[in-house]
């Protein structure tokens, strides 16, 4: 379709155009419908290409991932940019025309400018999909649980069933693209349009590698539609017994998992080695410790609810440290010995080995913004909440500052009524199992790192530390005194981590009151947890099989 600057004067986004209208687009190249001769040559008819909404049996796509930048922005909280339409050599003025029209188009879809064109592309093939036709798309890793990715998949939840996504669980990210020249981790989403049906049910399929050739390829989707209309597959809630595994031949390419796709949570089950991690993980953001090698009759109760009930989350950065007129502060990197605003806003890999960190920077309050100071300030504390976690180089979820400071960009304040529920918090989410609910509830686009903006820490996973009793505090408190300054591995080392096996038990044993018996399955999950290459991301220190 035609692109960029039309013989109008108008513009076109090629076949986004199909989003709005009647579904006739002007080809790129002109077609013709035949070709007359006359006495004065020869005259062309032209063809246009008439595909009007809910036509399509089936909807393929492998579109741009293309997102939106930080510059030449229209000022819309979504984020359309001019950057994303270079395509073709259209000049700035052109660019930014095609993003106002993609800005009309989108209202009122699933397309969001920070989520990237993709959005719009799953849009339009829900438009263009007849009533019980397929689509399949691929679509960025970010799709199944980037925050702005929500209205892309409430629309699959909401209108398609028999829904299948293909992952590959990979170190590498190259590794993890179904396509040849995107580089980042993909999933192929494949399912049928039934707007009358609720979601229900879905497969997800984890591959232990691309597929080599087209052959393969089919195979594949050979076993896994056996899987589907054969015997049911393991479901996500059925216990840490891991997923049906996929066999092409004698070899065993994957695993495959049956997740209900009415829970936000269950889209986290891609690009996952063994599914017997997030069933295991599962079960406890439910309130059920049940472990591998453990029967339900053995699992144990554990009080967990999300981040943001027991606690309150921090500002975000933007207002902290951002525009003229939009944030309260200016930061300065080195801070004084008495600042007035100290902050913890980056990572240094070298101070954050033991749980207690110092602020590595301090706020000078920006003329007429000391009203949004100070309601900056009123959510100070001493727990910081990790939000780009590299598993395979930094060892903390959570940092405790000993005096009240302002989280940033990299650690975000999460605050609770008194230090001791802080501290409580901090030594959970340091844990295998406070490691394991980051890794589960982060956006895991690069191996070795889980990122987490605010609105998803808010939902995340965590122990009710504000249901702890006072023994149960006090214990807490011992702990963090004994281990204050102990020196944990990268998360991915936890399998021969004696510091973070000795938080372990004591959280769980000491503090929760927990069986020993617990210890034995806990240590293989934490291995099988270091085994999986969104964790370790091809490091050296990766367990051996």
């Amino acid at each position: 379709a035609q692109y960029g600057k039309t013989d109008d004067g108008g513009v076109s986004l090629g076949s986004l155009d199909l989003l709005a209208g009647n579904g006739e687009v002007k080809p790129l190249i002109p077609l013709h419908t035949g070709t007359a001769v006359t006495g004065t040559g020869e005259a062309h008819s032209e063809l246009g290409v008439d595909m009007p909404p809910a036509s399509q049996d089936l909807v393929i796509m492998n579109p741009p991932f293309t997102r939106a930048g930080s510059d030449w922005q229209i000022g819309n909280p979504q984020g359309y940019d001019t950057k994303t339409f270079h395509g073709l050599s259209t000049d700035r003025a052109t660019q930014r025309r095609m993003a106002e029209l993609a800005q009309e188009y989108g209202k009122g879809t699933c397309a969001h400018g920070y989520a990237g064109m993709a959005s719009w592309f799953l849009a339009l093939a829900n438009r263009m999909v007849k009533r019980n036709g397929s689509i399949a798309l691929v679509l960025p890793m970010t799709a199944l649980q980037g925050a702005t990715w929500q209205k892309a998949r409430d629309l699959i939840r909401r209108n398609y069933h028999n829904v299948i996504v293909l992952t590959i669980a990979a170190a590498r990210q190259h590794d993890q693209s179904f396509s040849a020249d995107t580089g980042i981790a993909e999933a192929l989403i494949v399912s049928r349009e039934s707007s009358n049906t609720p979601a229900g049910r879905g497969l997800f399929v984890s591959l232990r590698r691309r597929p080599r050739n087209e052959m393969e390829a089919s195979e594949i989707a050979r076993a896994i539609s056996a899987l589907a209309e054969g015997s049911t597959p393991r479901t996500l809630e059925s216990g840490p017994f891991g997923g049906s595994p996929l066999f092409v031949g004698e070899e065993r390419l994957g695993e495959v998992i049956d997740v209900p796709m009415g829970r936000e949570e269950s889209w986290s089950a891609g690009g996952i080695a063994d599914f017997a991690v997030v069933q295991s993980v599962y079960q406890l953001a439910q309130g059920k410790l049940w472990l591998p090698q453990m029967q339900e009759a053995d699992a144990v109760s554990v009080s967990i609810s999300t981040v943001s009930p027991s606690g309150e989350l921090g500002k975000g950065d933007a207002v902290i440290i951002g525009r003229q007129g939009k944030a309260a502060f200016d930061m300065i990197r080195s801070p004084s010995k008495a600042p007035i605003y100290p902050m913890l806003w980056s990572h240094d890999a070298q101070h954050e080995k033991r749980m207690v960190v110092s602020p590595d920077s301090e706020g000078r309050v920006r003329p007429g913004m000391e009203k949004l100071a100070g309601e900056i300030w009123e959510t100070r504390s001493h727990a910081h909440h990790n939000r780009d976690f590299r598993f395979n180089s930094q060892p903390l979820a959570v940092a405790f500052t000993e005096t009240e400071t302002i989280g940033g960009r990299a650690w975000p304040n999460v605050k609770f009524d008194d230090r001791a529920h802080e501290i409580a918090y901090t030594l959970w989410g340091n844990t295998t199992l406070g490691l394991l609910c980051y890794w589960w509830h982060s956006s895991r686009q690069q191996a070795g790192r889980g990122s987490m903006p605010i609105t998803a820490i808010r939902t995340m996973p965590t122990l009710d530390v504000t249901k702890l009793t006072p023994a149960q505090l006090v214990a807490a408190e011992a702990i963090f005194e004994d281990m204050r300054d102990v020196q944990f591995l990268p998360a991915n080392e936890a399998y021969h981590d004696n510091s973070r096996q000795e938080l372990d038990y004591r959280v769980l044993i000491d503090v929760l009151g927990l069986p020993t018996s617990i210890l034995a399955p806990l240590d293989v999950l934490r291995l099988k947890w270091c085994l999986e290459p969104s964790v370790h991301g091809g490091k050296r220190t990766t367990p051996e099989r």
